[in-house]
Parts: structure tokens; sequence; C-alpha cells
């Protein structure tokens, strides 16, 4: 099944990101940290972010939470902070915004590379599961999305954005 995020909206298993209207942002009710599970400011970045790249926040909360479980100072490895970026693979990203490779704890700079990163992947890929598989350096993720073989980590970040969606009445 193919899924693909652009322009805020996911395709294939009827999820539907479709943009907030910028007087949501002061005027609708945006729920909260205890109904979502996701603390506002990473909410509040995933907007931003998300629309810049158009890819649907939800998408960008959910990978936040599997990635590092919302810790903008977690490490595995070369791979830092809230998105588990390599920091050495994307050292360019971050210059590239005008910022230091060591900025990767800032919460908003490290969702920033990420969704940056994720961008040119789905330029290259256009399926979602294709994309988080790759993104997550799996083996064989393309052939994998191309016969359908979503692996657990793909699902389990397809199924928190699609709640997540729900709870934000998308």
């Amino acid at each position: 099944m193919k899924h693909k995020i652009m322009k805020g909206v996911l395709l294939g298993m009827a999820i539907l990101c479709q943009p907030i209207p910028a007087y949501a942002n002061s005027l609708s009710y945006i729920p909260t940290e205890h109904e979502t599970g996701v603390p506002d400011d990473i909410y509040q970045n995933a907007e931003i972010i998300g629309h810049e790249f158009d890819i649907c926040p939800e998408l960008l909360m959910a990978m936040a939470e599997r990635e590092s479980r919302f810790t903008p100072t977690a490490i595995n490895g070369s791979c830092k902070g809230l998105m588990q970026v390599s920091v050495n693979f994307h050292r360019d990203r971050f210059i590239e915004a005008g910022w230091s490779p060591n900025d990767w704890a800032d919460s908003y700079k490290n969702m920033y590379v990420g969704a940056d990163y994720l961008h040119d992947l789905f330029l290259d890929y256009e399926d979602t599961a294709t994309v988080l598989m790759v993104y997550h350096g799996e083996s064989n993720a393309v052939s994998k999305g191309k016969s359908g073989n979503i692996s657990k980590y793909a699902q389990e970040i397809l199924d928190r954005s699609y709640e997540l969606e729900r709870v934000h009445g998308k």
C-alpha cells in the first residue's frame, strides 16, 4: 500500500492531514499535553516545521515520540536529540540553516533538521512507510516498501500519527 505525505496530506490508510487554518492557533481549541502526550513546545514546533516542509505535523510528533520519547538530549551513538538526527551525517543541514551542529539538543533545530531530511526522502521515495524505514536506516528499506512489507518501526509511527490526527480533529 502506498503512503504519501506531501503538501500536508498523507495518502493511503485513509489518513488525511489538513493544514490548520491560521486562525486556529488563536481561536480554536488545541489539545493539551495531558490529552495527547505531546509536550506543548514540541506540538508547536511540529506545526511550524511541518507546514514549512509540507509534512504532516502529527507525523513529526509521532517520530519525536518514537525516536526519543520527546527527550531533546537523547543520544544513541551518533544519533542525537529529539529526532535522533545523525549529527555526523547531517552536519551540513545544521550549517545550511545557520546553526552549529553542536545545537543538536535544541528541540526546534533538531526537529527542523530531521524534517529537512524527511522532505528530501519524500522527494526520492514518496511512500511514507519507505521514507520512515530509510530514515531509520533499515536494510533493504526501499525493497521492503515496494513490496508492502512495513517494519514495526514504520507501522508504529504511522499508527501514532493517525491517532494524533484524530485527537487534533483532522
